[in-house]
């Protein structure tokens, strides 16, 4: 006779060794997933903004072969300080530029005029802050525009350019171009023109990309990127 009574051992996980997987992967997961996601960010704003000063230094490039050197742009020159439309004759001057200089060679979805400033979104993803500077003649009554900055910005902040909500080492980057250049480029804001070193760069004490500095004044922190070949080193403060 054929004996069924066969003794069979049951294999799995215990509750308690279930509830120890989970904890050592939740543990792992913890400790690496904000690494990931720091670095997924880092990669994201170095690409964003290397694609973005591309673009720009292109467009500057074809408008100045299309229109000659910035000092003749509109939107330049002396203009009526005690002006009571002062401020609104800075954005509409920025308007000129951006929309004229700027805007046919780049891929605009939406544009923003507000106080001193124009701000221009691209398809990118990032926005472009055109925002005025330059110099008063001796009396204060006239104020002549010799330099434009560009900001660009991940988070599309059209605010002025040291307002608080402004990270100069994770969202925005500053660029400028001067009419009184005569290389007609597109650069990284930077204090000394006579020194492009690292350690300027790092530790200038107003406009230093470092740790020391507040986010809305890391000016150079496009400038090191630059000069660091697009490249996040371990000295920049993310």
């Amino acid at each position: 006779m054929i004996n069924h009574n066969y003794n069979y051992k049951k294999s799995g996980f215990t509750l308690s060794e279930v509830l120890i997987t989970l904890g050592i992967i939740g543990v792992v997961a913890a400790l690496t997933l904000p690494v990931l996601i720091q670095k997924h960010q880092k990669q994201v704003f170095v690409t964003r903004m290397q694609q973005t000063y591309s673009l720009v230094s292109n467009a500057m490039m074809s408008a100045v072969a299309e229109y000659g050197e910035p000092s003749t742009w509109d939107g330049f020159g002396s203009f009526d300080a005690t002006d009571p439309n002062y401020s609104q004759n800075h954005s509409d001057n920025m308007k000129k530029v951006a929309t004229k200089y700027f805007k046919p060679y780049l891929k605009v979805v939406g544009e923003k005029q507000e106080g001193f400033q124009y701000t221009m979104f691209l398809s990118n993803g990032v926005s472009l802050t055109f925002y005025p500077d330059g110099e008063f003649n001796s009396d204060q009554s006239s104020f002549n525009i010799t330099l434009v900055y560009i900001i660009a910005s991940l988070n599309h902040n059209s605010s002025n350019l040291f307002n608080s909500s402004r990270d100069y080492s994770r969202k925005d980057l500053l660029m400028q171009f001067s009419t009184r250049s005569k290389d007609y480029r597109v650069t990284f804001f930077r204090g000394d023109w006579t020194n492009d070193s690292v350690e300027n760069f790092k530790n200038d004490g107003t406009y230093g990309c470092n740790r020391n500095i507040p986010k809305n004044k890391r000016l150079y922190c496009g400038a090191l990127l630059f000069r660091d070949s697009w490249q996040i080193k371990d000295y920049y403060p993310w």
